[in-house]
Parts: structure tokens; C-alpha cells; sequence
């Protein structure tokens, strides 16, 4: 599977040559039309998505937990040190 577009590497793979770069053009709604001649001519346009999912949250709390979990183990290890102390 491929998670980003690394033209290069995907080039190598398939024993293929190609440009290190990537073209993606704008889309043109007049290109596009069904019974364009332009439409198998042009290049699809468009392939290009950019989307980053918000989930700061979700970071935010899994930080947070495991922040308490070590003070909770600190205080378990400063309190069972204690105790050996004592005896």
C-alpha cells in the first residue's frame, strides 16, 4: 500500500520510468463533460485530497493519561519505599 504519492518509489517498484515530481492540475468543469472531446485528452484533474481529521482531542486526552499513570506509579514506588524504610 501506498499512504503518500512518492512518485520515485512507486517508479521503482514497478521498474518504471518517471519524472520525480507530480503534476496535479485544477479542475476544469468544461473538460469534464460527457461528450467533451476534450475529456479524453485532458488529464483528470482533481486527484489531489487534502484532508487532516481533527483529533487533537483525542491526543490530548491519551497525553494526559499517561502523564497521570507515571505520577500514580511514582507515588506507588515513593510509598512502597517508605514503607521498606519503616521496617
Amino acid at each position: 500500500r501506498w499512504y503518500s504519492r512518492d512518485v520515485a518509489t512507486i517508479a521503482a517498484k514497478h521498474k518504471l520510468s518517471a519524472a520525480p515530481y507530480f503534476i496535479d492540475a485544477e479542475k476544469n468543469e468544461l473538460s469534464t463533460e460527457i461528450f467533451s472531446p476534450q475529456a479524453t485528452v485532458d488529464p483528470v484533474a482533481g486527484l489531489t485530497v487534502i484532508r487532516f481529521h481533527n483529533s487533537h482531542l483525542v491526543y490530548a486526552i491519551t497525553w494526559y493519561s499517561l502523564a497521570l499513570m507515571v505520577v500514580g506509579a511514582a507515588v506507588i514506588i515513593v510509598r512502597e519505599e517508605k514503607r521498606a524504610n519503616l521496617n
